[in-house]
């Protein structure tokens, strides 16, 4: 299901997913009175694959009309300022290949699968609903997903400067593979709560993030009623 404007989601079966239970807290508690939209909440679990099955079971449950993946995440960019949020453009598996002594090879590099093997493009997955993105009043961002949390100085400089990231988080690619393989509008909201790498949790801004996220979803659910 495609939509070309906003203001034709209407009378709309919203699914709205986190990693955890947190992430959801502050949206949980708006009551979105209008009856053109129903919102659901649901927790998919932390990682790619506890999320792609959950997000497959809800599919098949609720038949949502759009997902909206809420969340926080890691910034490659100090430019990204903490406690503000995002939307995702395009994901990439970043740590879907091999690290070898001179360098990573990812699975389209080692020729295990073409770049452009639907949903990928370019090995990238990206989503196309414009539409919500520009509704959401975000920055549209660059986001890899890992299911391992990024310490090493190596690996984030691999990151950042071989797929340009400008994020980083553990879930995103499972929305944009099953959404864009099952054709249903959706878009990730991420909180930028901490530079990758950081380990300093006294320098993250969780709350902030997660509020400015939130923020956000809300308002994209309030345009589209």
């Amino acid at each position: 299901m495609v939509f070309d404007r906003i203001d034709e989601l209407c009378r709309m079966n919203v699914l709205v997913i986190a990693a955890t239970e947190r992430e959801l807290t502050g949206i949980k508690e708006i009551s979105f009175a209008h009856t053109t939209v129903k919102v659901h909440f649901a927790v998919t679990g932390v990682g790619l694959m506890p999320s792609t099955y959950a997000i497959m079971q809800l599919m098949a449950n609720l038949k949502p009309d759009m997902i909206i993946q809420l969340g926080i995440a890691g910034s490659f960019d100090p430019a990204l300022r903490l406690g503000t949020a995002v939307a995702i453009k395009s994901e990439i598996v970043a740590d879907m290949g091999v690290f070898e002594t001179d360098g990573y090879q990812d699975i389209f590099e080692l020729g295990l699968t073409e770049k452009n093997m639907p949903p990928f493009e370019q090995g990238a997955i990206v989503n196309h609903h414009d539409h919500l993105i520009m509704a959401a009043a975000l920055p549209a961002v660059v986001a890899v997903s890992v299911n391992e949390i990024s310490t090493s100085p190596h690996k984030i400089a691999l990151f950042a400067n071989q797929y340009k990231a400008d994020i980083e988080s553990m879930e995103g690619a499972a929305l944009h593979y099953v959404c864009s393989m099952q054709k249903i509008p959706f878009i990730q909201i991420r909180g930028i709560s901490n530079l990758v790498g950081e380990r300093d949790k006294t320098k993250w801004k969780i709350p902030e993030s997660l509020l400015a996220a939130t923020n956000a979803c809300i308002n994209l659910i309030n345009k589209i009623q």
